[in-house]
């Protein structure tokens, strides 16, 4: 994490903790990272983009099971411990199967604070609505712009009640897991002038951190189900038989050991992420964006306060894997970012490094990189202003003020100004006062008539810049992940080329492709999450009971 500073101010003139912040979201989680250079810096073209992204492949590794120094044997494997690989451990188990379950990893690890799940009978007694399906599947499709696979949304809409009520007889209860149905109820007086939609179908299993106590409790609840883990263990490549099923896979370990584990039922590959893989973020986002991603890369997988152990987990070799084997990626990636904190959930002005308005400030921050990434000078941040006298803004997330402060420890998240007067402000954030004076005087003007015509954010979030003094927080945006991987049918088996399924081959989470659109969406709250837990688990199920 990047380490604190201080600058001589005047007295209302202040810099306090730049840099990054852990910070905790609904699909993910920062730990920290490094302030990044300049995207000026990079001085990469088109051409070279797309030359670096045209081997982006690569050659599988020369592992045999000929030449391994053990043998593992199990029916079901699954690569990768992470939310989605548990959910496939729990679910191959339960469907009979002897699990193995190997991390790259020094121990399991966590994103993301709640997990969506529809119309369970746990949310039902907690007084929550029953939604529609054929609504919530249609709101998904058109969310994901038309992209994600509908048949995969079926899986979530269908089964993912039934789930948390068999995790609730399974686990909750037994191991005594906090599980907290959240309510989006009434927060929202007009729910049709939202920039996002939200439904309440998130449920939270830790009051006070991101889903580090569900994670310890869950992989403990499988070591009794007879789960075996096999942590600091790379998948390195699959192995097929002479028929073109899947038997297994080579891994290392961090001994040096090459271990073929072989699975008589089936492979589930719950890899993750492949953000930091810059041949594949080149061949799968357009130059500026992957260039901007991989410059503001801020992933770090972690358990509890410490990161674990490879700081490249998140590098496409389990898509990679799955392509080797004959899998498809899709084309069009999708993406899930984050920002440091400033007063994210309060939707003040925001302006660009000119002092430019540029974007309806309600637009969710999980899916707004694309837009920053876009900004003169490709950098990575932007300034809220805010009036210091007459804060009078609703959350967009329905938290008050005095819990966001304390919640997101709002003073000390990021570098911030305040100064008497809006040109004394532009100084002190390196932009053009008249640009920034003109803008605050556009935007104040918008308040006062009621109606947003620039961006047309709704009359209830249209609070006057006009009681000084006044601050600027400077709110950074950085990449998470990706969000998008290879074909897979409704029972998550893995596609080849001709939409035919690869025997003995499934997938679950960021490793299943078209399940979101350009980015993340918000309708679910904990949707990565939510088709995580689903797919990994039916994939798990599947490859224990289908074979």
């Amino acid at each position: 994490m990047e380490g604190w500073y201080k600058m001589e101010l005047s007295r209302r003139n202040f810099l306090k903790g730049a840099g990054v912040v852990g910070v905790a979201t609904a699909a993910a989680a920062l730990t920290g990272c490094n302030q990044p250079a300049s995207m000026a810096a990079t001085g990469t073209t088109n051409a070279e983009n797309d030359a670096t992204a045209e081997d982006w492949l690569g050659s599988a590794p020369d592992l045999t099971p000929e030449s391994a120094d053990r043998t593992v044997e199990c029916e079901v494997l699954v690569v990768g411990s992470a939310l989605a690989g548990s959910m496939a451990a729990y679910g191959a188990a339960k469907g009979g199967a002897n699990v193995q379950v190997i991390e790259r990893n020094c121990c399991p690890h966590i994103g993301g604070m709640t997990i969506s799940f529809l119309n369970s009978k746990l949310q039902e007694e907690a007084g929550l609505p029953k939604y529609d399906p054929i609504t919530v599947a249609n709101k998904m499709f058109n969310l994901t712009q038309y992209r994600s696979d509908f048949a995969l949304n079926a899986l979530w809409i269908n089964q993912s009640g039934d789930l948390l009520d068999q995790l609730n007889e399974d686990f909750i209860q037994p191991y005594q897991q906090t599980c907290v149905p959240v309510s989006l109820e009434g927060i929202f007086p007009d729910p049709d002038k939202e920039v996002g939609e939200y439904i309440s179908t998130g449920v939270a299993f830790d009051t006070t951190d991101i889903l580090t106590e569900f994670t310890a409790k869950f992989h403990e609840f499988l070591e009794d189900l007879g789960v075996n883990t096999d942590y600091d263990t790379k998948g390195e490549v699959l192995v097929k038989d002479d028929s073109g099923r899947i038997i297994g896979v080579m891994a290392t370990n961090a001994t040096g050991e090459t271990i073929y584990y072989h699975a008589s039922k089936g492979v589930v590959m719950c890899t993750g992420s492949f953000g930091k893989n810059e041949k594949m973020m080149r061949k799968f986002y357009t130059s500026h964006f992957a260039d901007w991603a991989l410059e503001n890369n801020a992933y770090e997988a972690y358990m509890g306060d410490s990161p674990v152990s490879d700081s490249a987990m998140d590098d496409g070799l389990g898509h990679q894997m799955l392509c080797w084997a004959g899998a498809e990626m899709e084309e069009i990636c999708s993406y899930a970012s984050w920002q440091t904190t400033a007063w994210r959930s309060f939707p003040y002005l925001l302006v660009d490094i000119n002092g430019n308005r540029f974007m309806n400030e309600c637009t969710s921050l999980l899916t707004s990189a694309h837009i920053i990434a876009d900004l003169p000078g490709h950098g990575n941040y932007v300034w809220q202003i805010i009036p210091s006298n007459d804060f009078e803004m609703p959350s967009a997330f329905g938290y008050n003020k005095e819990e966001a402060a304390v919640m997101f420890d709002i003073e000390n998240s990021c570098e911030q100004y305040e100064a008497d007067s809006i040109a004394e402000l532009a100084e002190l954030i390196d932009c053009d006062p008249d640009t920034l004076v003109s803008t605050v005087e556009r935007y104040n003007e918008l308040c006062n008539n009621g109606f947003d015509e620039d961006y047309m954010k709704d009359v209830r979030y249209l609070d006057a810049i006009d009681d000084g003094p006044y601050k600027a927080y400077k709110m950074q945006y950085f990449f998470y992940c990706t969000l998008s991987g290879v074909r897979c049918s409704n029972k998550l088996e893995v596609l080849d080329s001709d939409r035919m399924p690869i025997p003995g081959l499934y997938a679950g989470g960021n490793t299943v492709g078209y399940r979101f659109g350009a980015s993340y969406e918000s309708l679910l709250h904990g949707g990565s999450n939510a088709l995580a837990t689903i797919h990994g688990y039916l994939a798990g199920y599947n490859a224990a009971t289908q074979n």
